[in-house]
């Protein structure tokens, strides 16, 4: 076991592939956790995406090349998942793009192991967006990087 702080993590090794599931304000559970909207302030989604692209930047320096990165939230808020995605995308020095999430998920629909037929109400742009009232769930976001 490796405990320390995921924006800087304490390994030389790289990865094909690497999940950073980001601590976020968790809008995407406000059905179960309706607290979040009286105590969730504008500052804390400053801090957060501060923290947010720290992370995915210190992550995206452990991937392999041809590997890929899943980037994801419990949040609805852009500033914690597209604007993340584009302001570290805009700092990226080795090369990394993202990937349609929707051809991951008509492969993984095409190969039975997607329930949900209709993968077009998953996406948005490229990203993975899973709402409540629309999906059953809880709400999330993933991006998919590979570099």
């Amino acid at each position: 076991m490796l405990a320390g702080d995921a924006r800087d993590i304490p390994l030389v090794a790289e990865f094909d592939r690497v999940l950073a599931d980001v601590p976020c304000s968790g809008t995407g559970t406000l059905a179960r956790n309706p607290e979040i909207k009286w105590r969730l302030t504008p500052e804390d989604l400053a801090d957060l995406q501060s923290r947010q692209v720290a992370i995915l930047s210190s992550a995206m320096s452990r991937v392999a090349s041809d590997g890929r990165l899943i980037y994801s939230t419990c949040s609805l808020e852009p500033e914690e998942n597209s604007e993340v995605i584009e302001k570290t995308l805009a700092a990226d020095t080795r090369s990394f793009c993202l990937l349609d999430c929707r051809e991951e998920l008509n492969r993984l629909s095409e190969e039975g192991e997607l329930a949900l037929k209709d993968t077009d109400s998953l996406v948005s742009g490229k990203y993975l967006r899973i709402l409540p009232g629309v999906h059953g769930s809880d709400g999330f976001f993933a991006a998919i990087l590979e570099h």
